[in-house]
């Protein structure tokens, strides 16, 4: 297999941006073991106002070098801060939303959790199996921030499980820290802003 690194117009990262704009579900997997399968997502626009965390980060590294996205080969994300702190900082920091069951919404705590978000499947239209993985923090989004994030939500996943917010079912969002796009051929290694690109157009409706 080909390490393409930075090969932001290769054939590999058109593939897995194909495969966000249709894929219906992702797996959550949080460092401590946890794995939450089958959860809908949706991008989070930039003029949708969510909450930057507040509260601390964990960021359990098992190894120096080693980074969510890519927990066997992957490097360090260039910059060696949070998303949590790129927010403050005012810089945009891609984000994703997901709809999670209220019982392993609440298991998060106050933490913003270091997290991986995997997808994987037939990228439309080349017909290319594609692994997407998303390396970067989640945390559970206020009440405050539901309306907003719900109608974003929405224009992929028109559900009536969002008129359940707060009772069966809770939002998430994740700041995007890197990716790994892996096909049969290649394996490309992206940055924040690299794997921020991944994302665009990617909220369109699922039919």
């Amino acid at each position: 297999m080909t390490d393409q690194r930075r090969r932001v117009d290769s054939a590999p990262v058109t593939a897995g941006r194909s495969l966000i704009r249709t894929a219906p579900y992702a797996s959550l997997a949080l460092w401590g073991g946890r794995v939450a399968h089958g959860l809908r997502f949706a991008t989070a626009a930039v003029d949708v106002s969510l909450d930057a965390p507040t509260g601390p980060v964990a960021v359990p590294r098992p190894h120096p070098g080693v980074s969510p996205a890519h927990p066997v080969l992957g490097s360090m994300s260039p910059a060696e801060e949070s998303p949590t702190k790129a927010l403050a900082s005012g810089s945009a920091v891609p984000r994703v939303l997901l709809l999670a069951p209220t019982l392993f919404a609440e298991s998060l705590g106050e933490q913003d959790l270091v997290t991986r978000l995997n997808l994987c499947g037939s990228a439309p239209g080349c017909g290319r199996w594609v692994s997407v993985a998303f390396g970067g923090w989640v945390s559970s989004l206020s009440a405050d921030a539901w309306p907003a994030a719900a109608v974003r939500f929405s224009e992929r996943h028109p559900t009536a499980d969002l008129l359940d917010l707060g009772a069966g079912w809770l939002l998430l969002q994740m700041e995007i820290a890197e990716a790994v796009v892996r096909t049969d051929r290649a394996c490309v290694l992206l940055n924040t802003e690299e794997a921020g690109g991944l994302l665009v157009g990617a909220p369109g409706p699922l039919h």
